[in-house]
């Protein structure tokens, strides 16, 4: 073969490698350099905020979850980091506060990648007293652990007032029980049976 159809047969199949590259993960471009920018840009677009950021919560080096407050309204919004560049992950829109209620809460569970089922309960909390939030869970029986068997996830009340419970859904699924809210001594002031 002559060295001009090398050179072109070369050059087409750098062309097609790129292509296919960039419609696989998409364009390297988009996306941010930081989850922060990442979850500011996704508020943006979807018409809300900005919210105050308040806590920044690492579930792993890929993922990182926003807790926040705009208004009357609270979120945790996710960030996920694919290849060098953070991308939104879910949750940007906000959940009303009701102040009539003790707390306040929502959920979510995202599809991150083959690995990671993300599960969040988060929420916030409106009665001063309530100073730990406890999420009673079951482990579901489809699962390695024996069915009923009980899991317990608690947090401490910062000043932010808000809480977050998280986990990977693939690994592990529950059913879950009630939410309760606990005061400084560890008595119950709110519960909420679930399911």
């Amino acid at each position: 073969m002559r060295k001009k159809t090398i050179i072109t047969a070369a050059e087409w199949i750098v062309a097609v490698l790129l292509v296919f590259l960039y419609f696989r993960d998409g364009d390297p471009l988009d996306g941010s350099t930081d989850a922060r920018k990442a979850h500011e840009l996704s508020e943006s677009s979807f018409h809300y905020g900005p919210s105050k950021i308040v806590r920044e919560v690492s579930f792993d080096s890929n993922t990182v979850i926003f807790l926040g407050t705009y208004k009357k309204w609270f979120s945790a919004g996710t960030s996920i980091k694919r290849g060098t560049r953070w991308f939104p992950g879910g949750g940007v829109g906000g959940m009303e506060i009701d102040n009539s209620k003790p707390l306040t809460y929502s959920w979510e569970v995202s599809q991150i990648d083959k690995e990671l089922r993300l599960a969040k309960w988060y929420g916030y909390v409106s009665d001063p007293q309530i100073k730990t939030v406890v999420l009673y869970m079951e482990v579901k029986k489809e699962f390695r652990n024996p069915a009923g068997k009980e899991e317990v996830l608690r947090q401490t009340i910062k000043e932010d007032r808000m809480f977050l419970f998280v986990w990977n859904e693939g690994d592990q699924q529950y059913i879950w029980k009630s939410i309760q809210g606990l005061d400084q001594e560890g008595k119950l002031v709110y519960e909420q049976k679930l399911n």
